[in-house]
């Protein structure tokens, strides 16, 4: 059964510690089973990725994915990936093979995707996607106006992001492939996202983010400071 909780938070760290405790209750939930997430880059998460990395979870047993990625190296200021590696992947004992960062090769979406309908048994389902928040709307790399944020062929699609933005080339999940996770959470901060969030919040779909709809639980936090 479908369950939207809206909740609000005077710091990112008590944001954090809620999200933290969502997170374990759905790892939690899958019990000795595997458990496949999708996380975001960008200074948001930062909190949870930290509080996170000191939790004695069961990381061997945990696939994660990105929700979306420039198309730049790992190694790069600029990859979600690489930001992930280090506030939380390099600080728990996890297999290599256990994260899937983004490749930066011809149709790098495509091949995401196959990765991860290998990963979920040709479903596409994750157990818990995160996602932040941009003033504009979107989440992920789903932007306002962009047709992957309706519609996508595959569980992974290209975007370019919009104009003056830095790394425009894209690869993220698509929003039915959000929208089939078990769990999604989505995560802003401070005052210039507080009017996304509240489109966000009473679905407002002329953004990407009031599309949220997940099969299971919906979780919307905002923090009044960032």
């Amino acid at each position: 059964m479908k369950c939207r909780i809206i909740r609000r938070f005077r710091s990112p760290q008590t944001m954090a510690a809620y999200a933290v405790g969502v997170f374990r209750r759905a790892v939690a939930a899958k019990k000795h089973a595997g458990f496949i997430a999708a996380l975001p880059g960008g200074r948001t998460p930062a909190p949870i990725f930290k509080e996170l990395s000191r939790l004695p979870l069961p990381w061997d047993r945990m696939v994660f994915f990105m929700t979306d990625e420039r198309l730049v190296p790992p190694s790069s200021p600029e990859s979600n990936f690489g930001s992930a590696r280090a506030r939380l992947f390099s600080k728990i004992r996890i297999p290599r093979a256990n994260l899937h960062p983004v490749k930066a090769v011809p149709e790098a979406a495509a091949a995401y995707g196959r990765e991860l309908l290998r990963e979920t048994g040709g479903t596409g389902r994750l157990d818990l996607v995160l996602l932040g928040l941009g003033e504009d709307g979107h989440t992920a790399s789903l932007f306002p106006g962009a047709p992957q944020a309706r519609a996508a062929a595959g569980p992974v699609c290209a975007v370019l992001a919009p104009r003056g933005t830095k790394t425009r080339r894209r690869v993220t999940l698509a929003l039915k492939t959000i929208n089939s996770a078990s769990t999604v959470i989505l995560l802003a901060a401070g005052p210039g996202k507080k009017l996304s969030f509240e489109r966000a919040a009473r679905r407002d779909k002329k953004i990407p983010a009031g599309r949220l709809d997940p099969r299971g639980k919906l979780y919307l936090l905002f923090s009044d400071n960032n």
